[in-house]
């Protein structure tokens, strides 16, 4: 069984995102922060992140550059969830080598093709 941990500031984006993945059997770690997140890396062994872009405090950019820092997780896939993927946010996610974007408020369907896509 797959594990994916869903990292969003907004508690009913991480509801809705539990309940889509659990019905295709995903195992579901939620975190409300990038030091949440950083912090469940350290004990769970996770196979896929999708990580909210804009959070207060550290965003989802500064989660990443800090995820990949760590020698273990320079391959972990990461999906963007995103109101809005401007140029730069699109530039940078390319060099932290994002697996792909996922654009808020999304439909179930188009969500899971993301996340399946990712494990190919």
């Amino acid at each position: 069984m797959k594990t994916i941990l869903v990292v969003d500031d907004d508690e009913m984006n991480l509801k809705m995102a539990k309940f889509i993945l659990e019905q295709k059997d995903y195992r579901v770690i939620t975190a409300v922060s990038g030091m949440e997140c950083l912090t469940i890396l350290q004990s769970e062994s996770v196979d896929l992140i999708l990580l909210d872009v804009e959070m207060p405090v550290m965003n989802g950019i500064k989660t990443l550059e800090h995820i990949r820092e760590k020698e273990e997780f320079v391959n972990l896939p990461v999906i963007f969830l995103t109101a809005n993927a401007n140029e730069d946010t699109v530039i940078t996610a390319g060099k932290l080598a994002v697996a792909g974007y996922v654009k808020k408020p999304y439909m179930p369907q188009d969500f899971l093709e993301r996340v399946e896509k990712a494990f190919r």
